[in-house]
């Protein structure tokens, strides 16, 4: 059970760093848009698709999972009387 949760942990790690990162590029290029219209077609391409899969990536970071609510109940000892 140990290994499930390290990996499931290391998964909500790599998926809020991937978060970061797509969030970070899609600020920097909105930066880089305001002096140089060159990057006006990238910031929009990440306004549209990183940003967007980023805050997707956050979400699952933030919500817990439906295995851990399920073994949560599971320690209920009335639990078969209230279903």
């Amino acid at each position: 059970m140990l290994e499930y949760e390290s990996i499931v942990n290391l998964k909500k790690i790599i998926s809020a760093l991937v978060a970061v990162v797509l969030i970070g590029i899609t600020i920097y290029l909105g930066a880089l848009s305001i002096n140089d219209s060159n990057f006006v077609v990238p910031f929009g391409l990440a306004c549209a698709i990183a940003a967007p899969t980023g805050l997707t990536l956050l979400g699952f970071v933030i919500s817990g999972s439906n295995d851990e609510i399920v073994q949560q109940l599971a320690k209920v000892p009335e639990i078969e009387k209230l279903i």
